[in-house]
C-alpha cells in the first residue's frame, strides 16, 4: 500500500480504493503516486522504464515524476535496451 502521509491526505486513510494493474493487481489508498512508489510497490527491478497504457500510445513516466492514477489503470515495465539482442539493430 502507499503511505497515504507521503500522498498528501495528512495521515488519514483515502476513502477511494484504486486498483491498477502493474503486470498484476493493485490497490493504492492515493490518487497520486510517484513513479518509484509504483515501482517499489510491484516489485519493478531499477533500470526497468515504466509505462501507463493510454488512449492512443503508451505514456513514459519518469521516476520522480507524481502521476494521477485512476481505477483501472494498467501500467507495465520494460527492461533497458541491449545491444545484440536485435533491440537496437536496424534492417
Amino acid at each position: 500500500m502507499i503511505d497515504t502521509q507521503n500522498a498528501g491526505n495528512e495521515g488519514r486513510p483515502s476513502k477511494i480504493r484504486i486498483t491498477v494493474i502493474i503486470q498484476d493487481r493493485y490497490t493504492l489508498d492515493a490518487g497520486m503516486v510517484t513513479a518509484n512508489q509504483i515501482r517499489k510497490m510491484a516489485n519493478i527491478p531499477s533500470g526497468f522504464s515504466l509505462h501507463r497504457r493510454a488512449k492512443g500510445g503508451n505514456e513514459s513516466i519518469r521516476d520522480d515524476e507524481s502521476v494521477e492514477v485512476r481505477n483501472g489503470d494498467h501500467f507495465f515495465a520494460q527492461p533497458p535496451r541491449q545491444s545484440g539482442l536485435g533491440h537496437d539493430e536496424e534492417s
